[in-house]
This record gives C-alpha cells, structure tokens and sequence, in this order.
C-alpha cells in the first residue's frame, strides 16, 4: 500500500527525483483572496442600511443586539448580489451569546443548513458547494426562542476560487504532540476567549482535520479528512482549545498567494505520542500497543484522502512537535536512541510522503526540573545537534529546529505546554523558519 501511495505521489505532487535539478515553477498571478460581501461599515454596522431589524434587533454600541427574541424573527441582511449556487460559502462573526441559540445561514429564497451557535467559540457558518443550493440574496440571523445576544463584524464570503475539493492547493502538513495538537494551554480549560486569537480568518488558509477518536466534532463543525476553512479553534483532536496551526498558516498564506494558490493543512495530532512509547507511535515501522493510533499510517490516509481531492495539490513542507513524550533519561544520542529515530523518520516522511524542507519545535528547556532531572535540556540538546547549521555528521539537510519562546509556558503538571499566546507564538517561529527553507 506504502508503495502505491509513493509512486502515486511522485505522478500527481510532481516531486523531483533526488539529486535532479528542480523545475522551476511557472510564472503565475497572484491568488486574488476571496473579499468580505459586506463593505468595512456594513460588517461593523456603522452603516445600517443593509438590515431589516424585524423589530427585535438593534444596534448598541456598535453591536447587533437582539432585544426581544422570537424564533420566528430573524434579523435580515441584504447582499449587494445575489449568490451563485454550487460555490462554497462562509459566514463569520463575533458571536457573543448570553442564552439560546442563533443561527446564522444564507437565505431568500431557501434557506443554506445551519447549526445551533450556542457558544461564543462557535462563531461561523460553512456551508459546502453541495450545501448551496440556492441563488440567496441576504443573510438571516435567527434566534432561538430564548437567546439573548449580539453579533459584530460579521463576514460573509464566497468560497469558490480558494476551495480545496476544486481549486489546487500549497498543503503543509503540521503533526506531532499535543503541542501541535490543540490540546493545550490554559490549564487544558475549553474556553479561549476570541480575544486570544493572535491569527485573523484569511479565507485562502483550510485544514484537514484528523480527528482519530469519533470521526467528526459538532462543536467545530468538523470531520475527519474533510477539508474546512481554518479557524480557531482547529480540531485536530477532540478539543476546543488553542493551537499553533493557524499561527503557522498564517506564516506561510502570503508566500502561497504569491505563486497562486490557497494553503491547505493536513492538521495532525495526538496527545502524548512521540517516537518511543507505545502510545500514538510516528515511527514508520513501530508497532504501537492495541488500541493505539500509527501515526504513520494516518499520515499516508490524510495524504490519499488530500490526493481524492481532485485537484492537484503539493506538499510543500511540515512542521513538528516531538520530544515532550520521550523523555525517558536514555541516552539521547546514543546509537539507535532519539536522534536516530527522528533522522530515520524523516527520512520516511520524505521518502512516502513528500521531499520536503521540515521544522521541529522542540520541548524547551524549561520541562525541569522534577521528574525529569535534566531530561529537558539534554532533549533539547539532542534535537539541536538535527538542524541543519549545527555541524553536527547527523545534521538534516533542509530541517530547521525552533526553541520556544520563555515566559509562555505553564507550569507544574501542565509543562512542558504553553498558554494560548505561546502556542501562537510558536506557531509564527516555526512558520518563519519553514519560510527561510522555502525561500
């Protein structure tokens, strides 16, 4: 199976032989990003005239407001156009619920599907090209019985020059630990205030979701190997908390707009995996105990569910989070230890998936000092005799390797993770480094 999914990607993502001379890419237009359908004062509500209030909504400073919740009265926003149907479509907005529900879709005539946003993470709508079926000409915002809420800068864009299922795409893969996994930060508590979000919504950046355990996450509106605009929070396990993912995008989206594509990102993750262990193994040929994901395996089916796609996409390179799981006090170095192990699998990973440059963020110093008495920084150690500059006979050609930032980690039973800022600003370092590759 590995060898089918290798010479298939050779034909379909175009990867050089090694030791050839690459092709240089052809001279393309800039990818033209998708506009918001409402102008800066509609979204702001600055500018009202859009809007049938229908009675129970108004504006307060600055925010769409419902006063006198009635299911049946759903604030109305007119669109400058009417939408075309068989495109892929997105609402966005600052949702800030206090009861209830509300809905937000595309409307008149039909109605798009829509969820229950009953919370204030749950703040957009998407809605498939098989979903739009219907030429809308507004947006409705309907409310449950007993909501009570507002709504501001609300966004609304037609998807279909940056959808992945029909448009070629840039694809970075972003795998590893539960620092890669958004199963962090904030003493791992689901609420992230939208405040938190360092990254803003650029309608050119998606994921691919992973989501091992069930499949498909409501809250998120999420399924597994199912591509989907890229927002905080990014489900690439089931959490609801910040990730880097989206800082690392948001690093590289300019660079694939530049050469004419949108980015799409194969977001996957497990909590407490690493290269040794037993539990959500990477290693190519590492048997993990029963119950247990391979990660490797799950990379080649993200990779064929991208590949079933349609349009042909190319890895450009990966970003990894590995180490804060082996810290088992072995010998690092030592023949057959960490370091082997991680140059073998890069190995792999360039060799079945793509021949990519790579980043890795290591553990920091800072995982110390009780249990692990020093097994943090002699990890770290480990992990910078890979990159590519350090001289080091095991150096990686085209791998790069971040340490974080102090100051952004937690402490005690939650190190070696970060707070919501620090799993951005790692993001944004590893997004950085992988740019310096890309060149």
């Amino acid at each position: 199976m590995r060898e089918s999914l290798r010479s298939f990607s050779s034909a379909r993502f175009g990867r050089p032989r090694r030791g050839s001379a690459p092709v240089p890419p052809p001279a393309v237009d800039p990818l033209a990003t998708p506009p918001n359908l409402f102008t800066t004062a509609q979204s702001a509500f600055t500018d009202t005239a859009h809007i049938d209030f229908r009675g129970n909504w108004e504006v307060q400073s600055g925010r769409l407001v419902c006063t006198g919740a009635d299911a049946g009265q759903a604030a109305r926003l007119s669109l400058a156009e009417a939408m075309t149907p068989g495109h892929a479509l997105f609402i966005h907005a600052d949702h800030q619920p206090t009861a209830g529900a509300l809905r937000m879709r595309f409307a008149s005539p039909g109605l798009s599907p829509s969820r229950q946003l009953t919370d204030t993470h749950m703040d957009f709508e998407y809605i498939t090209s098989g979903d739009s079926a219907y030429a809308a000409t507004r947006i409705d915002l309907q409310p449950t019985a007993d909501y009570a809420g507002s709504v501001d800068d609300i966004q609304a864009y037609d998807l279909s020059t940056v959808d992945p299922n029909d448009v070629p795409c840039y694809v970075l893969l972003v795998g590893g630990d539960s620092n890669s996994a958004n199963a962090t930060s904030q003493r791992f508590g689901d609420e992230i205030p939208m405040s938190a979000r360092e990254t803003p919504f650029d309608p050119a950046i998606w994921y691919l979701p992973v989501l091992l355990a069930t499949g498909n996450y409501p809250t998120t509106d999420s399924t597994r190997h199912v591509p989907q605009p890229c927002i905080e929070p990014v489900a690439a396990v089931e959490a609801r908390r910040m990730s880097p993912v989206h800082a690392v995008a948001g690093e590289l989206v300019e660079w694939c707009k530049a050469r004419g594509r949108p980015l799409l990102v194969m977001a996957l993750g497990d909590p407490g995996s690493g290269l040794q262990g037993s539990k959500g193994v990477w290693g190519r040929d590492v048997v993990p105990d029963p119950g247990q994901p391979q990660m490797f395996d799950e990379m080649l089916a993200m990779k064929a569910a991208v590949e079933a796609l349609g349009p042909a996409h190319e890895i450009i390179g990966a970003v990894w989070s590995m180490g804060a799981n082996d810290l088992t006090g072995a010998g690092y170095t030592a023949p057959g230890q960490w370091v082997d192990q991680m140059v073998q699998f890069v190995s792999d990973v360039r060799a079945d998936l793509a021949d990519v440059p790579m980043v890795l963020w290591s553990v920091g110093q800072h995982y110390e000092p009780s249990p692990y008495d020093g097994r943090g920084a002699a990890m770290l150690a480990a992990q910078l005799l890979l990159d590519k500059d350090s001289g080091d006979a095991r150096a990686i050609e085209r791998f790069r390797v971040v340490t974080p930032e102090t100051g952004n980690e937690l402490s005690n039973a939650d190190d070696p993770h970060y707070d919501a800022h620090g799993m951005q600003q790692n993001g944004r370092d590893a997004g950085q480094a992988l740019l310096s590759l890309l060149g």
